[in-house]
């Protein structure tokens, strides 16, 4: 198949360039950012999903399938204008150029913060309550590729709602946590029990390269979460262990980490610049999340990769950075990766 990447060049799409790349597939793809140098591309298109030309111009080369990536998802320093713009209106103009080039097949990640902040296991089935703009923004670009998937009946939308997907070349939550870990500073807030809903860049990706070739008609969507589900402490340990590190075992009452971090909350609002912590942040790690993933099995797939052996693999990849670096932080962690 000739597939389009838009965001080929996020953490994401530079491993699912590479998997669909290998598996014979033809790969071009469209992003902001230039490609990296190892990415298997065809073909690299300079571009905007908001500006119709940038779209018309990638999908100009007889594409069957779009692989869309590219959205606004960083939790601080974007605006509600902002997420709209790019993960609605950009898919709606998406949308707009494939109807225009006769592209039928479309996979588009959005997320499981349509979901909303629920403790309970959220299923598919669930009215969607976004509690934030990024979830309501997501939600919007769904809702989108429905109208376009009713125009014409021989359309197919796969939609993955995904959780934190982390991995090897991932900047982000993940890569904090493990850094934490290592330099001593992680400390627990609240009780041992909550569970986070995490999911593998390994696991996720062989999902899309599977459900690429097995669309059918309209819209499905399916939860994507690696199962079984950790504890924040069990991923802990399970980094520390491949660290070689003691486990972190100190243990603190909630109220004292949110107090903490409206100290950085009031730090930044006298900086005007975003912080990594933050009270909200240590709410949300606090915050246990469950998402079903019965319905992505019930289709057929089964991940390869289990959470431990993704968080073992992942932190092998920090220590390689760390030493390629000797010992400083790559200049992607400082700019907060993507």
């Amino acid at each position: 198949m000739k597939i389009l990447i838009c965001g080929n060049s996020g953490f994401i799409g530079t491993h699912l360039a590479r998997l669909l790349a290998e598996s014979d597939h033809e790969v071009s793809g469209m992003d902001l950012l230039p490609a990296k140098d190892d990415e298997p591309l065809t073909e690299h298109f300079p571009g905007d999903i908001r500006e119709p030309e940038d779209c018309r111009r990638a999908l100009a080369g007889g594409i069957d399938c779009v692989i869309n990536l590219a959205a606004k998802h960083h939790d601080f320093g974007i605006t509600r204008a902002e997420y709209f713009q790019t993960n609605e209106g950009g898919t709606r103009v998406l949308l707009e150029r494939m109807a225009e080039a006769g592209v039928g097949k479309l996979l588009f990640y959005s997320s499981v913060a349509v979901y909303g902040t629920s403790e309970k296991e959220s299923t598919e089935d669930d009215e969607p309550t976004p509690s934030n703009d990024y979830g309501e923004s997501k939600l919007a670009a769904e809702r989108v590729i429905g109208e376009w998937a009713d125009d014409n009946a021989e359309r197919s939308a796969v939609i993955f709602r995904p959780c934190l997907i982390f991995g090897e070349g991932n900047f982000a939550n993940m890569y904090s946590l493990i850094r934490q870990v290592d330099r001593g500073r992680f400390f627990h807030f609240g009780p041992g029990e909550t569970v986070k809903a995490v999911a593998y860049v390994g696991n996720i990706i062989r999902a899309t390269a599977r459900f690429i070739e097995r669309m059918p008609p309209g819209v499905s969507v399916y939860n994507y979460v690696d199962k079984p589900d950790l504890t924040v402490d069990e991923m802990v340990t399970i980094i520390a262990d491949a660290l070689g590190r003691k486990r972190p075992r100190k243990r603190f009452p909630l109220w004292l980490g949110v107090a903490a971090g409206k100290v950085f909350d009031l730090a930044s609002k006298v900086s005007g610049k975003p912080l990594r912590v933050s009270s909200a942040r240590v709410r949300k790690l606090a915050t246990s999340t469950r998402f079903a993933a019965d319905r992505i099995r019930q289709a057929g797939f089964e991940p390869e990769f289990s959470i431990e052996q993704g968080l073992r693999s992942m932190t092998g990849w920090y220590l390689r950075q760390k030493q390629l670096h000797g010992g400083k932080e790559p200049p992607e962690a400082k700019l907060g990766g993507s």
